[in-house]
Order: structure tokens, then sequence, then C-alpha cells
């Protein structure tokens, strides 16, 4: 189910094997039996379209820099005569 005012779409969860449907839908089907497992108990909950804060970090930490103007590398003169005084 979206929600307009909050972004939201309704997620159900497999209570069985944990498979996710989401629905943008106004409600789920009622005799929704999962795919996988063949179960028909779901545990449903709200989930956010936009990213949060925790994929917005894991984004930032392992997307690659497409910046042209940057260094190649963040090593700088100064590292590497400390590496040779090792």
């Amino acid at each position: 189910m979206a929600d307009d005012e909050t972004g939201a779409v309704l997620v159900l969860v497999c209570l069985e094997c944990g498979r996710e449907y989401h629905f943008d839908q106004p409600e789920p089907p009622d005799n929704l039996q999962c795919e996988r497992c063949g179960n028909l108990v779901f545990r449903s909950f709200r989930a956010e379209r936009t990213p949060d804060e925790v994929q917005q970090d894991y984004a930032d930490s392992t997307e690659r820099d497409v910046a042209t103007d940057d260094p190649a590398t963040d090593v700088t003169l100064g590292d590497l005569q400390d590496l040779n005084n090792l």
C-alpha cells in the first residue's frame, strides 16, 4: 500500500521462509500465498521509498568515486617517505 504522505510501501514478509512482497496497490490480495514455501501467514510493515541513513552511509562507503579532478589516491608524498623510514 502506498502512502502519498510518507512515501512508504506495504511489505509483507513470509514467517516461514522470509520472502518479501512489496505492494504499491491499495490492498494486497486476500488469498496471498508464498511462492517459495506455500505459507499463508505474513508479517507486515511499512518501508520508506527513500534511502535512509544506513543505506546512504553504505552507498557512500562502497560506491566508486567518479569525480575527474580527484587524485587517483589519497596517499601523499609524506606517507611514502614515512614508509621508507620503517
